[in-house]
Order: C-alpha cells, then structure tokens, then sequence
C-alpha cells in the first residue's frame, strides 16, 4: 500500500512538474510571439510617419525619409492647400499666372530653384482659391529632376506649368510662365503661355521643329517619370 502510494504520488509530482515546464514554455513562447508582434508593429507605424518605403527595379526595399522634396536652401517644401479651392477653367488659369510674380524671381541655384518656384506658385493659387498640384519630374539622361506644377482644367484638363524664372532680370513685359508638355519617352517641352492656347502634347510635337514660331524653351530632357501630387 506504501509502495502503490509512494509511486501515485511520484508520478502525480513529475506530471505537475511536467505541465508546469509545459506552461511555464507556452508562456515564454506566447511573451516571445507578443514581443516579436509589438516590435514590427511599432516599427510599422514609425517607418510610416517617418519613412516611405520603396521599390527599386530588383524589388529590394530601401528606406527613405518622407520628405516631398528639399528646396535650395536645404529646408523641406511646405505646401499649404485651400480646402475652398477649385479647377480653374483655362482662361482662369491664365490670368491668375498672368498676374502672378513668380516667374519674375531670379533663379539661383544655391538659394532659389525649380522646388522653390513650384512651392510657391503652388502655395499662391491655393490662396487665390485656384487647386494645384506639385510634380516631380525626373529624366533620362540627367542625374537631378525638375519641379513644376499642374493643374486640372474644368475645359482642356490636365496642364503642366513650368514657372521656374531666368538666372537675368526679365524686363516689364518679359514672363517666364510656360506650358510644359510631357509624355513619358519624350522631349520635356515648353511654350510660354503667351503662345499656346492647349495643353495636349501633340501640339508640342507638331510645333516644335519650326524655327520660326516664337515662345519655344529649349527642351531640358527626355522625361522618365512625372509624379503628380495634389495633396501634401
């Protein structure tokens, strides 16, 4: 009787003792999972206020500050968006780039560039209530993109404005407000606004071998990708 007690409780204690390691390694297990989980839940969210994550063309992930664009003088672009403000039609627009000085700003590479000019004319029509867009624009076969605007036209639609200023003081009645006609494969073009009345690039094309029509920019680039941002 002894015996048979002796061995019902020594294989009632190694059982306990057994389901408690069990217990005691699900516990661990489930703190490591939790643990595990929190870690790449935090991360998440903090690379998704913090960062932006990307693509490259062999699929590997990199991690870039999301940061719209970087002006000349080092800062972050800062939009300011007019929740009142509407698609113009294209007269509309004209008027408003007409009276607008952006393009009248000297260009200086080290403290007012294309990021500068698109922020600001940008900023400006959303305060005259005008809705715009700011665009990246980057090329094939140079190593720094361009910036410029859009706007979506209730009558002719989508128009690219390029109102980046010259390096030399324009005179009264000088303006550097362009079209800029974009195709993805294609020459960067421009127009002053002054001499187009359309934004389809197929008048770009048709136009712009004739020596003699007036208001053509030498094109900048062969256009890689454009990225159209209407909200910041």
């Amino acid at each position: 009787m002894l015996i048979a007690r002796y061995i019902y409780t020594n294989i009632h204690f190694n059982v306990a003792v057994k389901t408690m390691h069990g217990l005691t390694k699900r516990s661990t297990l489930y703190r490591m999972i939790i643990g595990i989980f929190m870690v790449i839940l935090v991360t998440f969210v903090y690379s998704n206020f913090v960062f932006a994550i990307e693509y490259d063309e062999n699929y590997s992930i990199s991690m870039k500050p999301k940061v719209l664009s970087y002006k000349a003088s080092g800062e972050p672009v800062k939009l300011i968006d007019n929740e009142s403000a509407h698609d113009p039609t294209w007269d509309e627009l004209m008027l408003f780039l007409k009276e607008d000085d952006t393009d009248r700003i000297l260009y200086q590479n080290t403290s007012f560039d294309c990021v500068d000019f698109a922020e600001r004319l940008h900023n400006n029509a959303e305060k005259a209530g005008i809705r715009a867009a700011y665009v990246s624009v980057e090329f094939h076969d140079l190593p720094k993109g361009h910036a410029i605007n859009a706007f979506q036209t209730s009558d002719k639609g989508l128009t690219f404005i390029d109102s980046t200023g010259a390096q030399y003081p324009l005179g009264e009645l000088d303006s550097f407000d362009k079209i800029a006609y974009i195709e993805q494969d294609k020459d960067y073009g421009i127009v002053s606004i002054y001499y187009t009345d359309t934004p389809y690039y197929e008048f770009y094309e048709l136009r712009k071998d004739n020596p003699q029509l007036r208001g053509f920019f030498k094109s900048i680039g062969v256009v890689k990708s454009a990225q159209v941002h209407w909200e910041y």
